[in-house]
């Protein structure tokens, strides 16, 4: 569902139809592999998360099937900690508690939801002093921000209609700053400080 879902939104960003273009119909064959409850594979999340988000943003209902489904089995596999990992059961993370605020609420729920705050209080914890976020806030091999981790919950956040900005840590970095600090002379963007 991955590997459908990404080119189909890439197309939508870029303007053209994914049901089309190339010569492939990307969207009917995403939706053939929903059952209703679920995209993609039992297991796993991420593949839900983006299915929701690759079928919206080509114009499919969120009221349809596949999004619905989708959106019922994502609600039921929150962690307690308000966040969701990449797979059924797998611990919480930042990326993919992100994508899944911005799918939820693709597929119909409101930002004032309980799901989308114990979500967004899962984010809020997991914001490191130097206003980034890690992938996983509990992870034994680091919990150093991170470029793409940051720029996932930026983008989460502006879905919810916030200014990332404002989310300021007790030491004063903010996610849009530590994202900033992250770009290299060249122009490029480090993945972490020093990384290169």
């Amino acid at each position: 569902a991955i590997s459908l879902g990404a080119p189909i939104l890439a197309l939508t960003a870029a303007g053209e139809d994914p049901r089309t273009f190339p010569n492939t119909d990307l969207v009917a064959t995403l939706k053939g592999i929903s059952d209703g409850t679920q995209i993609g594979d039992s297991g796993t999340l991420n593949d839900d998360i983006f299915g929701i988000l690759a079928l919206v943003s080509a114009g499919e209902s969120s009221t349809s099937s596949a999004v619905q489904g989708a959106k019922i089995f994502l609600l039921s596999n929150q962690n307690s900690d308000g966040g969701w990992g990449w797979g059924v059961g797998a611990d919480s993370d930042t990326n993919d508690t992100a994508s899944a605020i911005m799918a939820l609420m693709e597929a119909g729920i409101s930002s004032s939801d309980s799901s989308i705050q114990n979500a967004l209080a899962y984010l809020q914890g997991a914001q490191n002093d130097d206003g980034g976020f890690p992938y996983d806030p509990n992870s034994s091999f680091g919990t150093d921000s991170d470029a793409s981790s940051t720029a996932w919950v930026i983008l989460a956040i502006t879905k919810l209609g916030q200014d990332p900005v404002s989310w300021t840590s007790d030491s004063g970095g903010n996610p849009v700053d530590f994202l900033w600090s992250l770009q290299h002379e060249d122009g490029y963007f480090e993945n972490t400080p020093g990384a290169g």
